[in-house]
């Protein structure tokens, strides 16, 4: 893919495409800190990743509104939609990650003692919303990617990789004994997060 730096400043001046690009260096950072033998050097480069996390969670404040207005134009678009399921899966993805904003906000707020609310219990809640969310769009492309023909389903193949590899690293913090919690290493996880979010501002480069 050829570099373009226009095409680079014009998807870092977008919520998205900025979020994506802290993601993945995030998830590069915790994965180059396990390679590291020193200890104390790990712990900063973790530290650090850690940093880019928590900016990742003040900016995604930013786009409650943006989320409210695609749930409700969403929601308009019900009486002219002409495939039902699909329509039903994508308006699925856009109001569950409007309520994800709204849990993670106030788990934000109770991590930081400004409201009286368990943030452990709250942030648990925004992994099972995420993973919902997930779970709607991977059976979106499934059945995007079946009604197209295969040379003409790349672009929605490669997406599908993306949910994927964020479903497998996601489920990985679940609860113990849910699917495979607690069975991938962090780097396997931050790998397959790192995947994800690289495809992710690939789509939007």
């Amino acid at each position: 893919m050829e570099f373009n730096l226009q095409r680079l400043v014009r998807c870092l001046s977008i919520y998205a495409g900025r979020d994506k690009l802290l993601r993945a260096l995030y998830a590069a950072l915790v994965f180059y800190s396990t390679k590291q033998k020193d200890p104390e050097r790990a712990k900063i480069w973790l530290a650090y990743a850690k940093q880019l996390s928590a900016a990742r969670l003040v900016f995604r404040q930013c786009n409650h509104p943006s989320m409210i207005i695609a749930s409700r134009d969403a929601m308009s678009e019900a009486p002219v939609a002409t495939d039902k399921v699909n329509y039903t899966l994508s308006t699925a993805v856009t109001a569950i990650y409007t309520v994800y904003g709204a849990v993670e906000a106030a788990a934000w707020l109770a991590d930081a003692k400004i409201i009286i609310a368990d943030s452990v219990k709250l942030f648990r809640w925004c992994l099972y919303l995420w993973l919902a969310a997930l779970i709607c769009g991977m059976i979106r492309l499934v059945r995007v990617i079946s009604g197209k023909p295969w040379q003409k389903s790349a672009s929605d193949r490669i997406s599908l990789l993306g949910l994927v590899c964020d479903f497998v690293s996601g489920a990985n913090s679940l609860p113990a004994g849910i699917l495979w919690s607690g069975k991938l290493s962090v780097r396997q996880a931050s790998s397959l997060s790192f995947i994800a979010s690289a495809i992710g501002f690939w789509k939007l480069y």
